[in-house]
Parts: structure tokens; sequence; C-alpha cells
């Protein structure tokens, strides 16, 4: 075949040279990885490239000498500088980071209590974000937040996220039960954070930068609910959600040591069945009168045991908080399981404000009902949790434990909205209270639902103070209201930009186009 003819073919080699560049370049993308496709798709490149030339030999040396490589060529130097202006200018942004909030808000910029504490970090910080891919999202939300606070920290601290499907065996050893969790260490002490918000994650890291022994003590003798036991009635998954939170729980029978002391940041009452004795009821009073705190669990009077005398315990809340502890047991029509109190409202308040959209449950509860407003003097008591006006209390337990039919009797039950947990303060000397009606929702069987748990460990960080180690500067929220244009702007919006602009371009394209074709 002739040079001539071959000629014709030249076209067709340079296209498929860049077509194989271009799958070469797509294959190493989607892959990272310089492998047989890749090097095949580049042999092709080179070999048809090399073809065209050997053809026409000719083409290429004028291209490379003529008047167009004349004009190429200035154009490489040009795209070369250039290049270069963008790289130095690259390198110097990556060795001497900026960030910078352009956010009216500062949305993106930590509160200055956050950032003090982080440049003063005297040990490196670790986080480990445990995030199934469901929680994707979240995990990308949470990402810039992670990476204002290793900036500020200068290095000191470090993230990573992990899945916990993938990786079990670490999960369980840093005991982590919940996605979306955070896992803070310092040193040998971790803390695990399962309300991601730049307070909690504060928080968390003051609380390791500061040490202490964080006690707990758990009243045992009455039946409570066990805690070193793994069937559903247990509160061994509370324990371990404590426990990963750096809390102790010390078990202690009042009777045989009635002295709380000051170390103790609060006392336990987990489901008793039977009364508290009269002393120690008044060990924990004596506590309380001290400013310490208690987180009482009850459940209806149909789980203790049948002919046990009034307990001193419900007692001492009516007395001395004026929480009323009715005889009943809760019913709700909301709730698929009429017997189980459905939270129908949470109350503005420091335990519930962090569970965010998260609904609780209460398997069996009696219902309380916290003081007047006009009655409360040195001590603020409020409902926490609320169930919804199709509810009422049945005070007829015996038809209860007989399985037979219960109905609303208006004439001795209580209508709803009724309430499942309160949590009351003494102004005077700091005391705190958090009283459920129920412990059930609190133990294994019940502990990961919805939040549950969430509700139990909340109240604990709130009655042992342990909530508000650090008050973040609150940030401005700032309105924003999007006003659709009118018919008139829409119309000259579509003129400019969808008319106008490109007419415009178009008619100067076809100008430039006349004017050169009349030189000729």
């Amino acid at each position: 075949m002739r040079q001539q003819d071959l000629r014709r073919y030249i076209p067709y080699l340079y296209g498929g040279s860049i077509v194989a560049l271009l799958v070469a370049g797509a294959w190493y993308v989607i892959n990272r990885q310089f492998d047989l496709g890749v090097q095949i798709a580049l042999a092709l490149a080179i070999l048809a490239s090399a073809a065209a030339v050997l053809i026409d030999p000719e083409r290429v040396q004028m291209a490379l000498t003529g008047r167009q490589a004349r004009y190429g060529s200035n154009a490489l130097l040009l795209v070369i500088a250039f290049a270069g202006i963008l790289s130095v200018a690259n390198y110097l942004a990556y060795t001497n980071p900026q960030r910078i909030d352009l956010t009216e808000d500062q949305q993106y910029t930590l509160a200055p209590e956050s950032a003090e504490l982080l440049e003063n970090l005297q040990a490196p910080v670790r986080i480990r974000g445990f995030f199934t891919p469901d929680a994707a999202p979240s995990r990308d939300n949470l990402r810039p937040l992670l990476d204002e606070y290793v900036a500020v920290s200068g290095g000191k601290l470090s993230y990573e996220f992990i899945n916990p499907l993938e990786n079990p065996v670490i999960t369980e050893q840093l005991g982590v039960t919940r996605d979306r969790s955070l896992v803070i260490t310092i040193g040998e002490e971790s803390e695990v954070v399962t309300v991601v918000t730049e307070r909690e994650i504060t928080s968390a890291i003051l609380r390791l930068t500061n040490p202490g022994e964080r006690k707990l003590l758990y009243l045992v003798g009455h039946g409570e609910r066990t805690l070193d036991a793994a069937d559903e009635a247990s509160f061994s998954q509370f324990e371990q959600a404590l426990q990963a939170k750096n809390y102790t729980l010390e078990p202690r029978n009042l009777e045989a040591d009635p002295e709380i002391g000051s170390d103790i940041l609060a006392v336990i009452v987990a489901g008793p069945t039977v009364a508290l004795a009269e002393s120690e009821t008044a060990a924990l009073k004596a506590y309380q009168e001290a400013g310490g705190a208690m987180i009482v669990f009850l459940d209806p009077s149909a789980a203790r045991q049948e002919g046990a005398e009034p307990d001193p315990l419900i007692g001492y809340v009516q007395e001395t908080w004026g929480v009323q502890v009715r005889d009943d047991l809760v019913v709700d029509l909301s709730s698929t399981l009429p017997l189980t109190g459905i939270a129908s409202q949470y109350a503005v308040h420091p335990i519930t404000e962090r569970l965010g959209n998260l609904a609780t449950y209460f398997p069996s509860a009696r219902s309380l009902s916290p003081p007047p407003i006009e009655e409360q003097t040195d001590t603020i008591v409020m409902a926490l949790v609320e169930t919804s006006s199709n509810s009422w209390g049945e005070t007829d337990l015996q038809a209860f434990l007989d399985r037979s039919e219960i109905e609303y009797n208006e004439e001795v039950d209580t209508i709803g909205p009724l309430t499942l947990a309160v949590a009351g303060e003494n102004l005077s000397n700091g005391a705190r209270i958090v009283v459920f009606s129920d412990s059930d929702f609190a133990a294994n069987a019940d502990f990961f639902g919805r939040g549950n748990g969430d509700l139990a460990i909340n109240s604990v960080d709130w009655a042992a103070g342990q909530e508000e180690l650090i008050n973040l500067t609150p940030k401005p929220a700032t309105s924003r209201f999007v006003l659709p244009p009118s018919v008139q702007a829409i119309g000259v919006i579509f003129l400019v930009t969808l008319v106008l602009i490109p007419g415009g371009v178009v008619g100067y394209g076809v100008f430039v186009w006349w004017r050169r074709r009349r030189r000729i």
C-alpha cells in the first residue's frame, strides 16, 4: 500500500491514541492501580501515535518548526509558568494552613472555652468515631467539627472513624453500645460520648484531663436490680454504660454501713422490692441535706412483695421533695401495649434536651406528680416525662394481678397526661434528685430501646453534676427568610440569564467572524 493511501488513516490513529489515553486515565482513577488494563491502554496510545509519525513524518516536522509551533511553544511556556506559580502557591498554602470561618454566626468556629482547653492540652487526645454505613451522613456532618478540633489543638488531637460492624472486638473493648458514638482517649483513660456535640466532646476532654474518682453508691439489700447478671431484668448494661463514662459503682447495704461520704457523687436506688429501713432513709436524708444527689427507680406497688410495709423512701420523696407517688398503674392507649407508658412530652431540662427526637417507653409504671409551682420555694421540681392525654392511672391493681379487664373509673383513677419522671434541685444546699416511676425501662431488656438508656445515663450525669463541667459560649442564631421574587423579577432574570447574555456572546462571535471574512 502506498504512503499516500496510508495517510488517510492518520486522523484515526491520532484519535485512537487520544481515546486510549482517556481510557487509561479513567481506569486508573477508578481502580487507583497501575494494573494491566492501564498498561495496555497506554501501549496502544503509544503505538498509534508512533504509527502516525512514521506514516507522515513531514507533518510532524512542520508542526514542530512552523509558525504554529512557535506560537504553540509560547503558549506552552505560559502554561508551564502558570502551573509553576500555582504549584508554589499551593505548597505555601499547604505548609501554612489557615482556616477562615466566613459564616455570619461563626458556625464552624469553636467556642472560646473549647479553644482554650485544646491550646493547653498536655497530652495527645485520640478520638475514634463508631459509625455504621447507615450513619454515613452523620459521620460526614461531624467531620468539619473534628477538623476544627485538630486545627485548634495544634496537632495534639487526632481522630479516625471505625465501622463497628467490621471491628466488633475493639467496639466491645471500648464499651461502645450505640451507633454514632465517639470514644475519647487520653493516655490510659477513655470516655464514650453518645451525644455528639461540641459541648459533650469538650466536656469529655475536660473530664479526662482532670481525672478524679467518680464514685456512685448503688443501694443493695432490698431486692434491687442486680448489676452482675446478664438476664433481662438486670442493670448490667446500665452499669457498663456508666463505667464507659469513668463512673465506679459501689454496691452497699446502708444498714451495715450507713455513712455516705462526700466522695459519693450520687446514690442510685434501683427498684427495691421491699421497704427500706428507717435508719437507711435517715442516712439518705442526711446525705442529701449535705448536698448529695439521688436517682430513684420506683415500680408500681404490685411489683413489690405482697403485704409489704409502706416504704419510708417514698415517704421521704413525698415529704421532702413534694413529689406525689400514686399507688396506681399507668395504662396508655397510645401504646400498642396498653400497660407500657410512652413518653409524649419532655420538659426543657439538661436531662432531656440531649435526647433529641428519641422517644422513651416504660413497660410498667406508676404515676407521679410534682408539687404545684406556687408551693415551690427552696426546691425546684419539674415533670421530666409525660404521657399523652390518652392514658390514665389505674388504681384497681388487684384487677391487674387477676388479669381481669381494666377500665377507666373517673372517680378513683387519674386521667392523663401522667408524669413518669421528675427532677428536682434544692437551691439552698445544691442537692438533686431524679425519680422514675418504673425501673424496667433501664433494665437489660429495654436499655437499648429507643432513648431509654440515654435517659437513664443522662439522669446520672445531671444528678452527679457532671453534665455542666463546662458551659460553652452560645453562638447567636441569625434568622433568615427567603422571599420569593415577583413574577416580573423572575421574567427579568430569565431574560438576562437565558436570552441577553448568551445572545450577546453569540452575536459578538458572529461579528468577529464577519469582520475577519471581509478582510480575507
